[in-house]
Order: C-alpha cells, then structure tokens, then sequence
C-alpha cells in the first residue's frame, strides 16, 4: 500500500514542483508589487499631509494678521470714544458749550395742596 501512494505521488511530482515553481514566482511578483503599490500609498499620504500643513500654517498667519487688525480697530474705537475728543467735537462743530453757575436756573417742584 506505501508503494502504491508512493507511485501516485510520483507520478504528481511534476505538477506539483510546476506548480510550487509557479507559486513561489507568483509570490514573489506579488510581494513586489505589494511593495511598490505601498511606496506609492506612503508617498501619496506624505504629500497629502505636506499640503494640508501648508494650508494651516497660512490660516494660522490669517488668523494672526486678523487678531492684530482687530486690536487696532478696537484701539481706534477707544480713542475715537474717548470724552475729551466728544467734548472737543461737540465744541467746535455743534457750537456747545458748558453752562455757568449764573445761568443755571434750578426750579423745585410746587407742592400740592391737600383739599
């Protein structure tokens, strides 16, 4: 019986180192291009990823030259704001002016009588 299961592989001995042959080159080929295929991927991922730091950076910077314009917008509110500049304003262009003492004429409120 071990004769009889030795010839049959015998007899398959070819097909199977053709096709151990064929397996391994197969493989190989495969493993390469697996490799090649996962260079591609990295590179692709690195240059994804350089690109999206440049854009934060550059919205970073925006974000930076807003934050100043603002401080200045708010610096320029204030002393636009300020009273001293309105009192000024209100002299020169509306011809205001403060009250003396001795024009001021201060009225207190009659009372009721109670009938």
């Amino acid at each position: 019986m071990n004769k009889k299961k030795a010839r049959e592989t015998n007899s398959l001995w070819p097909f199977y180192s053709l096709a151990a042959v064929l397996m391994r080159r197969f493989g190989v080929l495969m493993l390469g291009a697996v490799v090649v295929v996962s260079g591609i991927v990295v590179a692709y991922q690195t240059h994804q990823h350089r690109q999206a730091t440049i854009a934060f950076k550059q919205l970073q910077d925006e974000q930076t030259a807003l934050d100043l314009q603002w401080q200045k917008l708010r610096l320029e509110q204030s002393a636009l704001a300020e009273h001293s500049r309105i009192e000024q304003l209100a002299e020169e262009k509306l011809k205001m002016k403060h009250t003396d003492n001795a024009d001021e004429i201060i009225m207190k409120p009659a009372l009721r009588s109670k009938e």
